[in-house]
């Protein structure tokens, strides 16, 4: 594994990546392009000398590739394509790694959000990404005046594609028997 320069054109993105390629123009893209003016390449990107092909930061490649760079940073590795491919979904995979620690997340968060001089959209945490982060439930009006003397709810609305259903189906199954107490109203949008 070695550190070079590479010329960009020398470096082909992997024709199985499975990642869903951005456009100049797409929410992630410009995070991504603001990220980079702002902080530079920092994370170099992982080629593999043996095929030619990119293996992590196809994303990174698109993006500095539209801004007319040259030459850029990479790691290169000799891997046979099966090991490149396993690299591949392996840098990719969210599941690799730990996820966040919620609590230290909103806390650092907050801390940047509050310092005047620092623009904490660049960390990828748009102002709704970070409100959304916190939890924090939105005050409801109560439209029918015989509400007035319900208790106090906090509504939460959750929205899961139908492919995602049966697995959150069963941990929602499994909160409701923690908390008896709790509601729980499922709709179905119509198409």
């Amino acid at each position: 594994m070695n550190y070079e320069l590479l010329p960009i054109d020398q470096l082909k993105p992997a024709p199985y990546n499975p990642r869903i390629k951005l456009k100049p123009g797409d929410a992630a893209w410009k995070k991504l392009e603001r990220s980079l003016d702002e902080f530079d390449l920092v994370q170099p990107l992982v080629w593999n000398s043996v095929t030619g092909h990119v293996v992590g930061g196809h994303q990174r490649l698109q993006v500095l590739a539209h801004r007319g760079e040259e030459v850029v940073p990479c790691i290169v590795v000799e891997l046979s394509l099966e090991r490149e491919k396993l690299l591949n979904v392996a840098l990719n995979n969210p599941h690799v790694g730990s996820t966040w620690d919620v609590d230290k997340l909103l806390n650092l968060m907050d801390e940047l959000v509050d310092l005047p001089e620092v623009d904490a959209t660049l960390t990828g945490f748009d102002e709704q990404e970070h409100r959304d982060l916190l939890f924090r439930p939105a005050q409801l009006r109560r439209e029918d005046p015989t509400e007035q003397n319900q208790p106090e709810l906090t509504r939460v609305t959750l929205e899961i594609t139908p492919a995602d259903w049966p697995a959150v189906e069963q941990k929602l199954n499994t909160l409701l028997a923690e908390h008896p107490n709790l509601r729980l109203h499922v709709g179905i949008d119509a198409v």
